[in-house]
């Protein structure tokens, strides 16, 4: 499940309530046919979190190899504007903050965000693409007025999209992202060699930081998983965010672990000479994957088919009982992270890197 049953619900009743009027604007839209029009203009919006956008990222650059000469334009979340330029993964890149992903109900907001997606049909887009099934996410795609648009309707306003497409809520966000665009007959990418390499000098890195507290893992887990990896391992600490407590607690433990502090691209960069990275459901684990490391991944209640990291050296360790717990967030838990002990993480770790270095 990727949205809540209540807010779909919703969405879906506020869909039928305005389509008579979004319906009748579309008379009067023109009608393409994609096998007519010379793609020259390809917007494509994920301003979400930077997990998502880094999940799709592949399919990005599989679209860049397919349109060569057109020009990709993506909207993003401004935390991930520079290492999408970095990364290269568009040709213009606009950082945006928009205001449902921030649960803000600013009217002059929506109205500024409205207007910077009409500022958008100065492109002349040929193919408008929206990966999330949101109907905000439609409703802004369709304000830029792109000939062709192909978007989910988990939540309703499938008349904001030319090519509408039911959603499959078992697939995982990578694939149903591919499935969204399959009538653009996307070239096969030549697989990347990210061939594994002896790392053994190199560090084991913990990423504990998540963009929402029923993500975290304790930090009595994180100081006694230390405990337990230090002995025979380099460790080393991403800081992102407030992780004084944490930071505090393993310097009393007086273990030997090194910090390293950077932003997004400097993390990007060092973390493909790295060993190993472990943590939580979150950003960390996804851009590990893209630069071809191994990834033990910590979920609780969420559902890890849907949403872990793309990563043939990935694994997950999940709580050992189903979650029951009366909770406040409809898919995350606290509790069931905490019930995610270092010695089962540990456990964890040691068979995957064995098994992963015995192929060295």
């Amino acid at each position: 499940m990727i949205y809540k049953q209540e807010h779909i619900f919703w969405a879906k009743l506020i869909s039928i309530i305005i389509s008579p009027y979004y319906k009748f604007y579309n008379l009067f839209r023109k009608k393409y046919s994609i096998q007519k029009i010379d793609i020259k203009t390809i917007l494509i919006t994920e301003y979400h979190r930077i997990g998502d956008l880094i999940i799709i990222a592949p399919i990005l650059k599989l679209i860049k190899e397919t349109f060569p000469d057109a020009h990709i334009i993506l909207i993003c979340n401004k935390a991930s504007e520079n290492l999408v330029k970095h990364l290269k993964l568009a040709d213009t890149v606009f950082g945006v903050k928009v205001p449902w992903t921030n649960w803000e109900w600013s009217i002059y907001k929506w109205w500024k965000t409205r207007s910077f997606a009409k500022s958008l049909r100065a492109f002349d887009v040929d193919i408008g693409i929206d990966f999330k099934g949101d109907i905000r996410n439609s409703w802004f795609l369709w304000q830029t007025n792109p000939k062709i648009s192909f978007g989910y309707s988990a939540t309703g306003g499938e008349f904001f999209f030319t090519n509408p497409k039911l959603i499959n809520r078992d697939l995982h966000q990578y694939h149903r992202a591919n499935e969204l665009i399959k009538n653009l007959e996307l070239v096969k990418l030549k697989e990347e060699k990210k061939a594994v390499q002896n790392k053994k000098e190199r560090a084991i890195i913990f990423h504990p930081g998540a963009s929402q507290v029923e993500r975290i893992w304790p930090d009595e887990h994180w100081v006694k998983l230390a405990q337990l990896m230090s002995v025979k391992n380099k460790i080393t600490i991403v800081k992102f965010g407030n992780l004084n407590s944490l930071i505090d607690k393993l310097k009393k433990a007086d273990l030997n672990i090194d910090f390293f502090e950077g932003d997004l691209i400097n993390l990007f960069e060092w973390l493909k000479r790295q060993r190993y990275l472990i943590a939580p459901d979150s950003m960390a684990g996804h851009l590990a994957s893209y630069v071809g490391i191994p990834v033990l991944s910590l979920f609780g209640s969420q559902d890890p088919s849907l949403v872990k990291p793309i990563n043939i050296l990935g694994e997950v360790v999940v709580p050992d009982k189903e979650c029951h717990h009366n909770r406040k967030h409809w898919r995350l838990c606290s509790r069931c992270m905490s019930s995610i002990t270092p010695q089962k993480v540990f456990s964890a770790f040691t068979n995957h890197i064995t098994s992963i270095e015995r192929i060295l």
